[in-house]
C-alpha cells in the first residue's frame, strides 16, 4: 500500500512538473503581450514571432525612384522561444541623423549592436540599417525594441486591424512568380523569399530563416518597368559567384556586410539595386540563384537532347 502511495505521489509530482513546463512554455508564447508592448501586429513564424515596420514616414528617392516602404524600407523584430526567454534579433531603417540616438540606447539596455549598413547608394535621405540582438524576457525585450523605434522621426501608432490586401495585377506577378517561384504580395510590391539548405547557428543555438537569414527580392512595379531592391544571405563561397553574377549582369551591388555574431556557417550579406524590365531582372537572379544551394525557388531545367 506503500508502494502505491509513493507511485501516486511520484506520478502526481510529474504531472505537476510538466504542467509548469507547459504553462512556462505557453507563457512564453504569448505573442499578444509583445504586440501589445510594441504597438505593432505580428505574425507567427512557427514557434516564433516577426513585427515588420515599414517606415512609411519617410519618402525616399534612390538614383531619383522612389522607394515603397515595404519594399526595404521596414524595420523588423523576431522573436524566438528559447529554454528559458527568449531571443530577438531585428532591425531598424533609421535616417543618418537618427542613428546616435539609437546606438546610445543600444548600449544603456541589454541589446547588443550586431551590425550597421547602408542598403543602398545614392539614395535621399541617407539611410541606414542598425542591426541588434538580445536574450531574456519577452517582455523586456519588446519593451527595449519599443524605445529603438522611438528614438526614429516616425509616429508611433497603437495596434489596428490589418488593411485588407489590395489584389495582385496578374499582368505584372505571374510572369514573374514563373520564373521565380512562389512570391508575396503586400499592397505595391511583389517580395521572393529564399532560405538557407544548412541553419544557420549561433553559439550553439539554430537561427531560424525568419530572423534576418533568408534572401530576399523586392519587386516594386513602375509601368512597364520596375526597380528591384534585394538583399542575399550567403555563404562566403556562394557570395562570390552571386557578386560576379550580378555584376556580369548589370545589377548594381550597393553594399557587402557581414554580422558581428559568430555565426555557423559564416555569412555574408549582399544589397543590390536594379531598375528596368522586371522579367529581364528575374531572369538575371535566377541566373543567380542557380550557383546557391538556397531553397524556395525551382529552376526551369532544360531538357535533355534525345
Amino acid at each position: 500500500m506503500k508502494r502505491f502511495g509513493l507511485a501516486v505521489s511520484l506520478i502526481l509530482a510529474g504531472t505537476i512538473f510538466a504542467w509548469a513546463g507547459w504553462s512556462d512554455r505557453a507563457a512564453n508564447r504569448d505573442w499578444k503581450t509583445v504586440e501589445r508592448l510594441m504597438g505593432y501586429p505580428g505574425q507567427e513564424e512557427g514557434d516564433g514571432f516577426k513585427i515588420s515596420v515599414p517606415r512609411s514616414d519617410l519618402n525616399v528617392l534612390v538614383q531619383g525612384s522612389w522607394v515603397d516602404p515595404r519594399a526595404g524600407l521596414d524595420s523588423w523584430f523576431a522573436f524566438n522561444p528559447l529554454s528559458k526567454g527568449s531571443l530577438l534579433i531585428g532591425e531598424v531603417v533609421l535616417v543618418d541623423w537618427e542613428v546616435p540616438r539609437a546606438e546610445a540606447l543600444l548600449a544603456s539596455n541589454q541589446l547588443v549592436l550586431t551590425s550597421l549598413y547602408r542598403p543602398f547608394n545614392g539614395e535621399t535621405p541617407g539611410i541606414e540599417r542598425l542591426g541588434f540582438m538580445g536574450k531574456g524576457s519577452r517582455v523586456l525585450l519588446a519593451q527595449e525594441a519599443r524605445t529603438i523605434l522611438a528614438a526614429t522621426s516616425m509616429t508611433l501608432v497603437s495596434i489596428s486591424p490589418a488593411a485588407t490586401p489590395s489584389a495582385a495585377p496578374n499582368a505584372f506577378c505571374l510572369p514573374l512568380e514563373k520564373i521565380l517561384g512562389p512570391a508575396r504580395w503586400d499592397g505595391g510590391v511583389l517580395s521572393f523569399s529564399f532560405f538557407p539548405k544548412k541553419p544557420v547557428m549561433n553559439e550553439g543555438i539554430e537561427i531560424p530563416a525568419y530572423m534576418g537569414f533568408e534572401t530576399v527580392f523586392h519587386f516594386q512595379p513602375d509601368g512597364k518597368q520596375a526597380e528591384v531592391y534585394g538583399q542575399w544571405v550567403l555563404s562566403q563561397e556562394e557570395g562570390a559567384k552571386v557578386v560576379e553574377s550580378l555584376m556580369k549582369n548589370h545589377i548594381g551591388i550597393t553594399g557587402t556586410h557581414s554580422s558581428i555574431l559568430n555565426l555557423s556557417p559564416v555569412c555574408v550579406f549582399i544589397d543590390f539595386w536594379a531598375e528596368g524590365n522586371p522579367v529581364k531582372i528575374a531572369k538575371n537572379l535566377q541566373e543567380a540563384l542557380g550557383l546557391t544551394q538556397l531553397a524556395g525557388w525551382t529552376p526551369n531545367t532544360p531538357k535533355k537532347a534525345d
